[in-house]
Order: C-alpha cells, then sequence, then structure tokens
C-alpha cells in the first residue's frame, strides 16, 4: 500500500485512508510503536539521570538529601508506567461515552484550584493529595484533547463554518482559558491557543476563520500581558536579557551561558556548572540547557533527534487509522508532543520568552509525566488492531 499512489492521494483530499492488510503493514505499525516506546522509555531514564545531576545540590540545601527529586521522580515514573497498562487496557468505545463528563470535572478541579489551591510565586496552580501535589490545567491535554477529537468527527465539514463548527469551540475554550488565567498562567492559555490553531488548520478551517482567529488572539494576548508589569517584564528580557540580567533577564543569561560552556563536545556528565544554583529551574524548565552543557552541541543534536524520530512515528501512526475520532486524537496526542518539546527548548535556547513548560518525558515533574504516559497510552490503544474494522 505505501507504493500504492492512490493511497496518498486518498489522504491529501481528506478521505479516510483504507485499513492496512498486508502483513508487512502490520508488521510496520507494530515496529512504530515499538520505536515509540522504546524512546519514551530512553527518554525517562535518561531524565532521570540529568535530573539527579541537575539537582542533587539544590536538594541537599533544600531537604538534606542530594536525590530528593530522584526518588520522587521516579516514583512517578513506576506510577505513569501501571498507569500506561491501565489506559492501553480501556476500551475507546466505552471512553468516547464518558469524555464530557471527564471535561466537566477538570474545569471543576480548575474552579477549585482557584479556591483552595496551593499558592506558589504569586499563582495558584497546584492542589494537593494525599501529600502529592498537582496541576488541574495539565490534565487538559486528556480531558480537553478527548472532547475535541469527538467534536472534530461529529462536525466534519461543518468545522468550516462560523455558526456551527467554530464558535461552539471557542465558547468552550473561553471558559477553560479564563480559569487557567485567573490562576494566573497565561503560558498555558498561549500553548492551548498555538495547538487550537494548528489543528484548526489541519482539518481545514476556512483560512478568513483561521486569520480572524489570530488577529483576535494577539489582541488579547497583548492586552493580557500590558496589565500585569512581570508578563512585561518577561517580553522585554527576551527581547534584551542583558538590559534586565539581575531581574527578568537572569534566567535566559544563564542558560544561554550554560550552551556557551558545553560547546561541540560538552564538559562532561555531572560537571556542569550553571547546576550549581545558577541557573533555576534546572532541573524542570531548563534541564535542556543542562545536557547542552553536559553533552555539547552533539549531544544537544542527538537528543533533539531523538525527539524528532520519536514525532515522526506518532504522526506517521495516525496516517493509518481510518476511524476519524482515533485518528483527531492520535494527531492531537502528537501536536501536544511537538509543542512542549519546541517551546521547552525554545525557550531554553531564546528563540521563544520565558514560559514554564517541562521537556517531556526528561523535565522533573509527577503531574507532566503522569499526563505524558496517559497520552502515550491513549496513542497506543487508538493505534492497535488496525486491520480489524474501526468503531464509529
Amino acid at each position: 500500500m505505501k507504493n500504492n499512489p492512490r493511497f496518498y492521494q486518498t489522504l491529501i483530499k481528506g478521505v479516510p485512508a483504507q485499513k492496512p492488510n498486508s502483513l508487512n503493514e502490520k508488521f510496520s505499525l507494530n515496529k512504530e510503536r515499538r520505536i515509540i516506546f522504546l524512546l519514551s522509555l530512553v527518554f525517562s531514564l535518561f531524565g532521570l539521570l540529568m535530573i539527579y545531576e541537575a539537582s542533587s545540590i539544590y536538594a541537599w540545601k533544600s531537604f538534606n538529601d542530594g536525590a530528593y527529586f530522584f526518588k520522587r521522580q521516579f516514583l512517578y515514573f513506576i506510577v505513569s508506567l501501571a498507569v500506561f497498562g491501565m489506559v492501553l487496557a480501556v476500551d475507546l468505545g466505552t471512553l468516547k461515552k464518558i469524555f464530557f463528563p471527564i471535561l466537566v470535572f477538570n474545569i471543576f478541579l480548575l474552579a477549585l484550584v482557584l479556591i483552595v489551591g496551593e499558592k506558589i510565586g504569586g499563582s495558584r496552580r497546584w492542589l494537593k493529595f494525599l501529600g502529592f501535589s498537582f496541576q488541574p490545567s495539565e490534565f487538559l491535554k486528556i480531558s480537553f484533547l478527548l472532547w475535541c477529537a469527538d467534536y472534530f468527527k461529529r462536525k466534519g465539514v461543518l468545522i468550516r463554518s462560523l455558526k456551527e463548527g467554530i464558535l461552539p469551540l471557542l465558547l468552550v475554550s473561553a471558559a477553560l482559558f479564563s480559569l487557567i488565567i485567573f490562576e494566573p498562567d497565561l503560558g498555558t492559555v498561549m500553548f492551548w491557543s498555538m495547538w487550537l490553531f494548528l489543528i484548526l488548520f489541519i482539518v481545514k478551517a476556512r483560512k478568513r476563520h483561521l486569520f480572524s482567529i489570530f488577529f483576535i488572539g494577539i489582541i488579547l494576548i497583548s492586552v493580557l500581558i500590558s496589565v500585569h508589569p512581570y508578563r512585561f517584564a518577561r517580553v522585554a528580557a527576551y527581547v534584551n536579557p542583558w538590559k534586565f540580567s539581575k531581574g527578568s533577564g537572569f534566567q535566559l543569561i544563564q542558560s544561554q551561558i550554560a550552551y556557551g560552556r558545553g560547546e561541540i563536545l560538552g564538559v562532561g556528565l555531572g560537571e556542569s556548572k550553571q547546576k550549581l544554583s545558577f541557573l533555576p529551574a534546572a532541573h524542570t524548565d531548563f534541564i535542556f540547557a543542562i545536557i547542552a552543557e553536559e553533552f555539547g552541541f552533539i549531544g544537544s543534536v542527538v537528543v533533539l533527534s531523538a525527539f524528532l524520530i520519536f514525532l515522526f512515528n506518532v504522526f506517521k501512526l495516525h496516517f493509518y487509522i481510518p476511524d476519524l475520532f482515533r485518528k483527531n486524537l492520535c494527531l492531537g496526542i502528537g501536536l501536544i508532543f511537538a509543542l512542549e518539546i519546541a517551546v521547552n527548548i525554545g525557550v531554553s535556547c531564546g528563540v521563544f520568552p520565558t514560559k514554564g513548560l517541562p521537556l517531556p518525558f526528561i523535565s522533573y515533574g509527577g503531574s507532566s509525566l503522569l499526563v505524558q504516559y496517559t497520552l502515550l497510552g491513549l496513542l497506543f490503544n487508538a493505534s492497535r488492531n488496525l486491520s480489524k474494522p474501526g468503531f464509529e
């Protein structure tokens, strides 16, 4: 089928492609899933190593335990693997019937965090449960994703209609984004705005609607940045970090120093100086800068290449899926991973303004790792048994 021009013609025209029937194609899909899963494990194990590397001194000073963050992330990793297995066993047909209650519960958690959420750095983004903290906004990557996958299937070509396709989607999105804005967390809203714009472009929404959404979004984001001085300071530091070297530009400058010290081959594993309390969030949002410092340009390219192989196989899977719900689900998961990788690395390089977004599978964070393996489980669930008739 791969050598059949009619197969690719159906993909280009947006018509569901025929299901792979040959043993070679079935084996190919299994091979792609294996590559995705093995790379996920490699990223996670490498992340455990780098989390220990980047956080041990800070953890010793703060908790009198150099392996504090490593042990917590290892626990999250084990739990995430268990959740991956459970999600893989869930029947997607049943899940389709309860996606709306899942989204409503997520909205309830977003409202609850504004009332009883843990306040850190002036923001209420975290809820505590059984001694562990989690971000309700992280779980939108599951609940909102499922809702959108079903929404785009139900609407079909009506997505080209403003009244019947675009407007209901924007109203639901605006309700969710408003709760997140009040945390406040503009970065997450910008992430989902980019995700929606990209997926609307892929499902062939009208260009004039996309242009209007883009134009209105730029205006709203500009207003939200201007009314909060710290947001404006971040943008100013992005333009000229050295002018704000002791304030909002400090983190970006330290990240650039890490890249500079790494040069071609890096300073060596465990030899990073930026992790010695110079670079804030070294084990979370800026962990790629520590990777660049210790493994250099060559190591950074290897990690980035592995991510590109991972994304290539994720997006390749979605082309084989005949059912639109599962196709949209895999597409949405791929876009989430792609945006997270691009934004995290782009921020640490200075390509984008500072935004707290973890590097998938590598950065420290229980909520994010749990969600990433849940998405992986949904991806594998949606892309299995492709030789059988797709459900409707």
